[in-house]
């Protein structure tokens, strides 16, 4: 929130001086403004070029505005920095897969409304959770993050277009009343009232969310130092208790412990039980600990997923992208045989509902979003803040204008903007001649470029320049539907 109070207000001053300068402009005298203009230019351009205004051109061009201002906020403190809302990088270019649509060979869906968005989550556990559409609202937490306002607006919003929400890392009795369909998480946070130390919590949920780490924040531990009486209330935490949130969970010491874990949760309570992580180059190695205790779903994080703030290192330099992370866990499911029995959520950094699709049509069963339903909920509210607060004031707890979110109309933007967002998804499942959002696959994407065909495991319609032969594995080639290479089948 700091990046973008500093943002707003430099914004503001320079409409400001932009404002003065052009209305004082036809008074000021000529002679003035040129003798202004030489000696800026000369000091501009004729002095030391260390010490010349132009050196910050070059300056900024080695660091950008946010490092700059990073910077300068760890000059200021002696513990890590905490960025809001996830990195700025993009890792997945899901821009460069686009879709085959149907024409001759394969005709169009007739009509729109034919199209199925029905979507299973866990299967094969006793009792499956399934949604009406397969865009769910990710695991944001209360207290360290979001508002009770704000989680009530997400529960209601989720309600009204048929799908689940999820809890995050906090427990409240009132967004479990209110939710259809809520996703519990057992989750690394040490504070008494949380749902891994009280069963009767999980017996609520109609799923059941393993929480081990995320894009955003990878593994490590964090804390919220400031927990005033509401957040005491939910968490039963005391006066100058800190809210911790552990980088093991607890009592999981070894794969041998989860893998105990998923079997108990699995045995006492009946509904789909996942496991959400941030996914590395080790996933393999992760997915079979995971095949070992039969999960019945999978979330992944990827590198470009949101948080409410974490330190930059872990949000810019670890974790695989979301894109390499879905097709890899797909095709190593798919080798096991088990693809079918386990579920797989994308999230991180997927925005429109094209990039719903693709990252369905490369493995995933439904995605999770959060920064995009936090964007939707304060659509029309944002107008109470701006200029001087970003949007996200209405939503987080601490935020200074939290008690002036309309619940309700939030709650009503949040389901437009779900129920919009499944409509293009329809357009798109009828122009590829499909009547099931879950028919969509890897056959309807190229790839324009071979580095992201390789990533997302589809056809590219050009090849690199590789130089010395060798060098460079060939990346598959642009084919005819009918002669699809075996390992994109």
């Amino acid at each position: 929130m700091v990046f973008w109070q500093i943002f707003g207000a430099t914004l503001f001053a320079l409409s400001l001086f932009s404002i003065a300068v052009a209305l004082l402009m036809p008074y000021l005298e000529m002679s003035l403004f040129n003798a202004l203009s030489d000696r800026f230019l000369k000091k501009a351009l004729t002095t030391r070029y260390m010490t010349s205004l132009t050196s910050a051109w070059s300056l900024m061009r080695r660091a950008n505005p946010q490092i700059f201002i990073e910077n300068s906020l760890r000059a200021t403190q002696d513990t890590a920095i905490g960025r809001p809302m996830g990195t700025p990088l993009t890792f997945s270019h899901w821009e460069q897969l686009v879709f085959n649509p149907a024409q001759i060979a394969r005709m169009p869906t007739r009509r729109r409304e034919d199209v199925s968005l029905h979507t299973i989550i866990g299967p094969k556990s006793q009792h499956p959770l399934t949604t009406d559409i397969p865009l769910l609202i990710a695991g944001m937490s209360y207290g360290g993050a979001l508002s009770l306002k704000t989680k009530i607006a997400l529960a209601m919003g989720a309600n009204a277009a048929g799908t689940a929400t999820n809890t995050g890392e906090a427990y409240l009795p009132e967004e479990r009343d209110t939710a259809k369909r809520l996703i519990v998480q057992y989750h690394r946070g040490t504070w008494p009232l949380s749902a891994q130390n009280h069963p009767e919590y999980l017996d609520t949920a109609d799923a059941i969310e393993i929480q081990i780490g995320q894009g955003a924040q990878a593994g490590a531990a964090m804390a919220t130092n400031s927990v005033d009486k509401e957040m005491q209330k939910y968490f039963g935490l005391k006066d100058g208790d800190r809210a911790v949130v552990a980088a093991r969970l607890r009592g999981v010491e070894s794969p041998k412990d989860f893998v105990q874990l998923v079997q108990k949760l699995k045995g006492r309570h009946g509904v789909p039980v996942g496991v959400k992580l941030a996914p590395s180059g080790w996933l393999e190695d992760d997915l079979e600990v995971l095949l070992e205790a039969s999960v019945d779903f999978l979330v992944l994080d990827g590198g470009e997923g949101g948080t409410h703030s974490g330190p930059p290192i872990l949000q810019d330099d670890f974790g695989l992208p979301t894109m390499a992370a879905i097709s890899e866990a797909d095709a190593y499911l798919k080798s096991q045989g088990v693809r079918d029995k386990i579920s797989i959520i994308a999230a991180g950094g997927l925005r429109s509902p094209g990039d719903y699709l693709k990252a369905m049509a490369i493995g995933a069963d439904a995605v999770y979003i959060g920064y995009a339903a936090l964007m939707a909920l304060s659509a029309a509210e944002a107008v109470k803040v701006l200029p001087f607060a970003p949007p996200e004031d209405l939503l987080y707890h601490k935020g200074q204008h939290q008690h002036e979110l309309d619940v309700d109309r939030a709650a009503n933007h949040l389901a437009h903007f779900l129920r919009s967002s499944c409509d293009e998804m329809r357009y798109g499942v009828q122009a590829l001649g499909k009547t099931d959002v879950h028919d969509v696959n890897r056959h309807d994407l190229v790839a324009l470029d071979p580095w992201t065909a390789q990533m997302a495991k589809v056809r590219s319609i050009v090849r690199p320049w590789l130089g010395q032969p060798g060098i460079f594995p060939e990346p598959p080639s642009f084919q005819f539907r009918h002669d699809v290479p075996p390992d994109v089948q």
